[in-house]
């Protein structure tokens, strides 16, 4: 069992970063590092190898942005796939974002978004930002919404309140934290 399990870490590892930002189902996405269950696993089998944290790998590959609304900026980050990279790639940008459904901001954007690695749908969490391929636009999940074909998962924002909370049409601004 000791030889197959290197081998199964190593394949788990290998296929974290593939499913993009997944955070899950039962409570809000978080932008800080996540111990993976695969780590107490691996030091309880005594392996003298060591296996890349995916968390860390992830986070080093991730961008920080700002969301300005108003006077007011939301710290957020874009995941490593290529959605979200495709997404780096046209900021600065200014959008009008509208609420949708009582449970997500929406804005459309200039340019469609590379879909290339991700999975076809998947659901996503208060504090997640999300592409919704269909209409080409970006959105911002201020409630946990269900599986829906066409969903990405392209990264997390900080403050739940600052997006929920507006009742009327709004404009931001993204652009890069650094």
């Amino acid at each position: 069992m000791r030889l197959k399990m290197p081998a199964l870490i190593a394949i788990i590892a290998l296929a974290l970063p593939l499913a993009g930002c997944s955070s899950s189902s039962n409570g809000p996405a978080t932008t800080g590092p996540q111990s993976s269950p695969l780590e107490t696993p691996t030091a309880a089998a005594g392996s003298s190898q060591t296996s890349p944290d995916p968390s860390q790998a992830a986070e080093a590959d991730s961008t920080p942005v700002i969301i300005e609304i108003d006077e007011e900026s939301v710290t957020a980050t874009l995941s490593s796939n290529a959605t979200a990279r495709s997404l780096v790639r046209q900021l600065p940008l200014t959008l009008s974002f509208r609420d949708y459904g009582g449970q997500e901001k929406i804005a459309e954007l200039p340019e469609a978004l590379s879909l290339d690695g991700v999975p076809a749908g998947d659901s996503a969490e208060p504090l997640t930002i999300g592409y919704y391929a269909p209409d080409q636009a970006l959105v911002l999940y201020y409630e946990s919404v269900g599986y829906a074909r066409g969903i990405v998962r392209i990264g997390s924002f900080d403050n739940l309140g600052a997006i929920r909370d507006r009742t009327d049409s709004f404009t931001a601004r993204l652009a890069h934290a650094n």
